[in-house]
């Protein structure tokens, strides 16, 4: 399917989805990665490490909006894992999801181990941009 799109818009950049395990030969042809969600830095780092690509690869950060949030996607999504020190931490103050992920991008950038993020801040874009436009 890669090789289908770049025929049929030449100079057409595809990506294609990660999850935190190992990479299919057909996604290494394409032309960058996203991995999924995680809300575990070590978890991404190790990902990268035992699966090297040679393309961007940008590691998916999600805000937690709430504890029913995460009741939610860890329902719908089995191979992902949420601390249930953050599940806490956000059913307590919803603004700790909106911390814990700028955490995770700052880090993620300092490990230098992605080319970048792909930030999902569901709800909270201007809480988001708020803590990161200075650190960035």
């Amino acid at each position: 399917m890669i090789e289908e799109a770049r025929a049929f818009s030449p100079g057409f950049h595809v990506g294609a989805a990660a999850a935190l395990r190992p990479l299919p030969a057909w996604k290494r042809t394409a032309d960058f990665l996203f991995s999924q969600v995680s809300f575990s830095v070590e978890a991404q780092l190790r990902w990268r490490d035992e699966h090297p690509a040679d393309v961007p690869v940008y590691a998916g950060v999600m805000v937690l909006a709430s504890e029913r949030h995460a009741r939610t996607l860890a329902a719908a999504i089995p191979d992902i894992a949420i601390p249930d020190e953050l599940v806490a931490a956000v059913a307590a103050d919803r603004a700790a999801g909106v911390e814990a992920a700028c955490e995770q991008v700052l880090a993620l950038r300092d490990s230098g181990a992605f080319a970048g993020v792909h930030l999902i801040p569901v709800a909270r874009y201007r809480q988001v941009e708020a803590r990161l436009a200075g650190a960035l």
